[in-house]
């Protein structure tokens, strides 16, 4: 009698304990092309991957902006994600982010960079849709990165 009670501890403990786990992956696989910018009016083209528990943004991995970990979680108004995505020397974007079920996706992204006599902070967006063609590989998008120059990128300028 006593084993069957373990068993069924352990059990319960290993279901609590891999929930969160499959929770972090629900957007592997997916990207959603759409606009970035000023929260007041986004304007340059975009892509958010999800891969491996990990998110990135083109432009923001153009720019030096390394892949982060995501969470997620399901919510009776579609998938929310939160991730941060950090550059050496262009600062920290902290994504809130929606699916909806109908494939769209709204993120609000609080941008921090801190100088040593101040810190920037600004609220910027990512309004997109669901893209079915496109593909998102962590391991392809490290290995673009290790080639990439972000101070030889004009658009990196605005970041």
């Amino acid at each position: 009698m006593k084993v069957d009670n373990i068993l069924g501890v352990l059990a319960l403990v290993f279901l609590i304990w891999a929930s969160p786990a499959q929770a972090n992956g629900l957007l592997d696989g997916q990207s959603f092309t759409g606009v970035i910018g000023p929260a007041e009016s986004p304007d340059l083209d975009d892509t958010l991957k999800f891969d491996d528990g990990y998110f990135w943004s083109d432009i923001c991995t153009r720019c030096g902006f390394v892949p982060g970990p995501y969470t997620a979680q399901e919510t009776t108004a579609g998938v929310r994600f939160t991730g941060v995505l950090e550059s050496d020397s262009r600062g920290r974007f902290s994504y809130d982010g929606l699916v909806k079920p109908d494939g769209s996706i709204d993120v609000r992204i609080n941008w921090e960079r801190k100088r040593w006599y101040w810190t920037s902070r600004r609220e910027i967006v990512f309004l997109g849709t669901l893209r079915a063609d496109e593909d998102a590989s962590l391991v392809a998008i490290r290995e673009q990165m290790a080639r990439m120059d972000p101070s030889s990128n004009p658009l990196c300028a605005r970041f």
